[in-house]
């Protein structure tokens, strides 16, 4: 067995009602509330975490709309000099969390703060305010994970400062009703495109094993989800799911992390048509698949197998792409590419760019 480390950098609170915990850790603190647009006011989110600081003698500022463009994270820094903010809470999706994360770590490495977006530096360990995630958009697992993504469109650069870690990490089901069909699927999908990329490629027999239930199960819920949208025990399977993704738990056997790649190609439509992380993801991965199978087969025919009970990998990318369209989502993008554009564009994969030019016509409307 391949050598391997668990970590536990985050507590995880699967809650149902989150006030008691949230009162405990803002205790009359300064907190920074960052949030994208309304949805937290809908879902009871921003009321649960306005009520904590209320009760606990804190004091409330708010960082709305925010973003990882790194002009939204500088936003985030400039308040917590200015308020002598002691707290960070993030809540919506990989986006919003990612900002947290990066005006939590920032308020120490301000100077630096792009080197460690672009790898250049290691963050890890180091100093940042005390920091609390709750996904109302369930499906990055940024919330448990190391990885906060930042971009800067003005320059199309983007990268990802792995070691940023939530000090808590709060599931909380009821936060994702707000959420439409089209969206509730997204929370679904791009967990099971998570999870799979954790899990392919995986030669530990249990992270393995593992990775492959926990996908099932997010499928599953995915499912009763488009057939009954306020069923919270399956919404707390995807919030679990997401989290798990991220854990660091699965993939502990893998010997090469070519599934991996896909997040550097999901950047790609979002340069070229703007398209959300989401979509990207979903859009790209059965494509990709059948495209990295021609480099490792074995694993992936072992994982649709696993999944889905296909063995020809032809058959089981164009019934994943089924699968995720019945399920509620558009499966294609709307535009034209050249390799020219993609080429100008920063990312890393082991696919030369014919091939990732490929994939990206195969996403294409005809």
């Amino acid at each position: 067995m391949k050598d391997f480390q668990l970590r536990n950098d985050t507590k995880l609170l699967f809650r149902n009602n989150p006030v008691k915990d949230l009162k405990e850790y803002v205790n009359k603190k300064k907190v920074l509330f960052v949030y994208g647009g309304g949805s937290v006011k809908r879902n009871g989110c921003y009321n649960d975490v306005k009520k904590a600081i209320d009760e606990s003698d804190g004091k409330l500022f708010e960082l709305s709309g925010a973003s990882r463009e790194i002009i939204a994270i500088e936003k985030g820094i400039q308040l917590v000099e200015d308020n002598n903010i002691e707290m960070i809470i993030g809540a919506g999706g990989a986006s919003i969390m990612d900002c947290a994360k990066l005006i939590a770590f920032g308020s120490y490495q301000k100077e630096d703060l792009w080197d460690y977006i672009k790898g250049r530096k290691n963050p890890y360990g180091l100093e940042k305010l005390p920091l609390i995630l709750i996904p109302t958009y369930p499906s990055s697992g940024s919330e448990y994970g190391l990885g906060a993504v930042a971009s800067d469109k003005r320059r199309q650069d983007f990268g990802t400062a792995y070691g940023i870690a939530g000090d808590v990490a709060l599931l909380v089901p009821k936060y994702s009703l707000s959420l439409d069909k089209e969206m509730t699927a997204y929370t679904g999908l791009v967990t099971f495109v998570q999870l799979s990329a954790s899990t392919i490629g995986d030669h530990n027999p249990i992270s393995y094993d593992m990775g492959i239930s926990v996908i099932k199960n997010v499928l599953k819920a995915t499912k009763r989800l488009k057939e009954n949208p306020n069923d919270e025990e399956a919404r707390g399977v995807i919030l679990y799911g997401a989290s798990i993704s991220t854990s660091g738990r699965l993939g502990l056997g893998k010997e090469e992390n070519y599934a991996y790649d896909i997040y550097e190609l999901e950047f790609i439509p979002e340069v070229l048509f703007e398209a959300t992380y989401r979509k990207s993801l979903t859009t790209l991965f059965p494509r990709f698949l059948k495209v990295m199978a021609k480099y490792y087969q074995e694993d992936i025919v072992r994982y649709f197998k696993d999944i889905f009970g296909y063995e020809e990998i032809e058959i089981a990318s164009k019934e994943m792409i089924k699968l995720f369209e019945d399920l509620g989502v558009d499966m294609y993008f709307k535009g034209q590419i050249t390799r020219d554009k993609i080429e100008n564009i920063d990312f890393e994969t082991i696919l030369s760019i014919e091939e990732v030019t490929s994939i990206i016509e195969d996403c294409l409307v005809k």
